[in-house]
């Protein structure tokens, strides 16, 4: 009994509105720690640090487009299509970023070791996809069967 809410209430998550809302929000926030002047009260320096977060950051970007483009009913996308038109927009918005940190801001520089560490989220997350590909497709012919 506890297992079919959890279920439904995944489910649920996994709607057209819910998805769309975190494509915009985490495309939003990537942007703004891309582009935006952070000043840190404390001087900390470890070489190549961010590229973890920059890493994580398109490794979740992917992820959350990819099944915004899978689940979306509207979309009718196959995990395939999704995953390549996900791929193209995050590495090209990735790309994108960095052009823009040397154009728009005396602050930030464009550093392509960044775009490397976005492009390998992005990989991963295709990985990632790939690995649970057959319990992915089942879980969308479930949620369609239910309705």
């Amino acid at each position: 009994m506890i297992y079919y809410y959890l279920q439904m209430s995944i489910k649920k998550l996994l709607g057209h509105n819910t998805l769309f809302a975190l494509v915009i929000v985490l495309t939003s926030l990537i942007t703004w720690a891309s582009l935006a002047k952070f000043v840190f009260p404390v001087k900390f320096k470890v070489e190549r640090s961010d590229k973890i977060g920059h890493f994580l950051a398109y490794f979740a970007l992917t992820i959350v487009w990819t099944l915004f483009l899978f689940f979306s009913e509207r979309l009718n996308k196959n995990l395939k299509q999704s995953l390549i038109i996900t791929s193209v927009i995050c590495i090209l918005y990735g790309v994108l970023m960095e052009i823009l940190q040397g154009v728009l801001t005396t602050y930030r520089s464009p550093d392509w070791w960044d775009v490397v560490a976005n492009t390998s989220g992005t990989v991963f997350a295709i990985f990632v996809f790939a690995v649970f590909k057959n319990k992915i497709l089942k879980f969308k012919q479930n949620k369609q069967e239910i309705r």
